[in-house]
């Protein structure tokens, strides 16, 4: 459990005084890229077998990963955590259209759910989509805009500068074979990118997030990873030269790229319906 870092926090930061990143809950992009068919959202046809979800009375605290255990799925965090993991995007990736009134992409709720002992980690997040489209009547549709400016990341001439990680046998419980990618505060002013077991693919998803943008993996690296980089967090938020800088330290490149990405538009959510 650890204060907010990451997506959506902004105003409960504000009211609260706590350091951490600040990002805004409604995402705009800062052009308008060419916009393509839209495709709307259906329930999904998996359930947890059993899940309550409540609104706790602190929010000043939230998890950024699930803990997945056998049979287990288990979550305190914002509804924009919520939303992206279900569907595989990033909170800058997710947007509203509907007047938020008594619900707020950056409330905090918890989630106590149970699966089959055999449940992926893909046919949870399958579970996670239907049980916010009941308890939240969620309508949702998917958006493309062409060509947004983004980063592609690649390795560099001397290649990667992180600890490889020996394939084992893989383990039965979740909670210890998942690789993960996390950027915490150690510090005032300072920021630390950590991955354990991490793929590319994560370590882009998580790059995503703290450049606002989409990051594409052209590491050619298929392995998993664990590495640590720290860097000094800039007054200007659009300045991302400290985020490419520390990247370049794991023997990796970030360069502009540019490419059609996938949108989540949220057209409705309702107050919570409980348990």
């Amino acid at each position: 459990m650890r204060r907010i870092l990451e997506p959506g926090k902004k105003l409960l930061l504000a009211t609260r005084g706590i350091a951490a990143v600040a990002i805004p809950l409604s995402i705009g992009l800062t052009h308008t890229p060419k916009m393509r068919a839209q495709s709307p959202l259906t329930a999904a046809p998996m359930r947890f077998e059993v899940a309550s979800v409540k609104f706790p009375a602190d929010q000043s605290m939230l998890e950024t990963r699930p803990r997945r255990t056998v049979g287990r799925f288990r979550w305190k965090t914002q509804l924009m955590y919520l939303l992206g993991y279900a569907y595989h995007m990033e909170w800058w990736r997710i947007s509203e259209k509907f007047s938020s009134g008594s619900v707020s992409l950056g409330s905090i709720y918890e989630i106590e759910a149970t699966t089959g002992p055999d449940a992926t980690e893909d046919q949870e997040r399958r579970m996670l989509q239907t049980l916010l489209i009941e308890r939240f009547k969620m309508v949702a549709h998917r958006e493309t805009k062409d060509a947004v400016q983004g980063y592609a990341l690649t390795a560099a001439k001397d290649g990667p500068k992180m600890g490889a990680v020996k394939e084992e046998k893989a383990s039965d419980d979740p909670a210890t074979s998942d690789g993960w990618v996390s950027a915490h505060s150690p510090s005032q002013g300072v920021i630390a990118i950590e991955g354990q077991r991490a793929t590319m693919l994560q370590f882009t998803e998580n790059l995503q997030r703290l450049l606002s943008t989409s990051v594409l993996d052209q590491t050619g690296l298929g392995g998993k990873y664990n590495f640590q980089v720290e860097f000094a967090r800039g007054d200007d938020p659009s300045d991302y030269t400290a985020v490419v800088a520390a990247v370049k330290q794991l023997g990796l490149k970030l360069e502009k790229y540019k490419e059609p990405v996938e949108f989540l538009v949220i057209d409705h959510l309702d107050k919570l319906t409980e348990n």
